[in-house]
């Protein structure tokens, strides 16, 4: 029901500054409802990011003629020709994705920095930079003139639950921490966002 999402989208937008930026996700054909109608009312409503999972499903918003940024959470090394001629822009959650997606870039001469998204591990423990790895990274960031940082984010574990309040703040810390590190390093603003 698109006018229910046009709601709960108005009710999120009701609890968030003006500043705070909506990154919504679309995947897996909606959930039945269809990912180009989502994403066309999405895009209608002005929301600043999409976000898929897989390189098939961005292409196809693309073709549908999906506009916004779309962030891909599973890039895979056989989709980044795609990935690359439309525009998708990929979750980089590991050194072997960053060296991979970097080799696609040289072998499409790519001249232009291209935006990437950093996932930290910030306890989770499924995807992302560990806090020993930052060092590392920021060496790598700081040395691949081909990568845009245009967000840094993690994921929490268990939020929206009081007794884990003190992991949760435990996560946002080291989040805060290694953003910060990364930020000065490449000498520019990225976004940030950390969520359940």
């Amino acid at each position: 029901n698109l006018n229910s999402l046009v709601q709960n989208l108005n009710f999120y937008r009701s609890q968030i500054s003006n500043e705070t930026l909506i990154m919504c996700m679309v995947k897996a054909t909606g959930y039945g409802a269809g990912s180009s109608e989502i994403a066309f009312t999405l895009q209608h409503h002005n929301v600043n990011y999409l976000a898929v999972a897989y390189t098939d499903e961005g292409v196809d918003l693309r073709k549908a003629g999906i506009h916004l940024p779309i962030m891909l959470m599973s890039p895979e090394e056989s989709s980044y020709d795609d990935l690359i001629d439309y525009k998708l822009e990929p979750e980089i959650y590991s050194f072997k994705v960053a060296h991979e997606f970097i080799n696609a870039l040289q072998n499409k001469a790519i001249a232009e920095p291209y935006p990437i998204h950093i996932k930290l591990d910030t306890g989770m423990h499924r995807l992302g930079f560990e806090e020993k790895e930052i060092p590392e990274l920021i060496e790598l960031l700081k040395r691949e003139k081909s990568l845009q940082v245009k967000s840094i984010f993690s994921h929490l574990v268990a939020s929206d639950n009081e007794s884990f309040d003190d992991y949760t703040h435990k996560q946002i810390s080291l989040f805060d921490n290694a953003a910060q590190q990364i930020e000065s390093a490449v000498g520019y603003h990225t976004l940030k966002h950390i969520c359940n």
